[in-house]
């Protein structure tokens, strides 16, 4: 199992990790990027996580490339 940091898109800014072998999507908004993961919420609907980071950055990071690297 990988786990990738992420910064999460809330008031604050705690690191967050996830597994890509869980992502289903990746969608980007005006203010960040929404990460949709296999596991569904509470009330049946879809999970996701807010992040800070850029689409590009999202799945160059969920695939195994380092951005800073390219």
């Amino acid at each position: 199992m990988r786990l990738v940091p992420f910064h999460y898109a809330g008031t604050n800014d705690p690191i967050i990790y996830i597994n890509p072998e869980h992502v289903v999507a990746v969608r980007a908004f005006t203010g960040s990027t929404h990460i949709y993961v296999s596991v569904l919420g509470k009330d049946g609907s879809p999970s996701y996580y807010p992040i800070r980071e850029s689409l590009a950055q999202a799945v160059k990071l969920l695939i195994g490339e380092h951005p800073e690297r390219n």
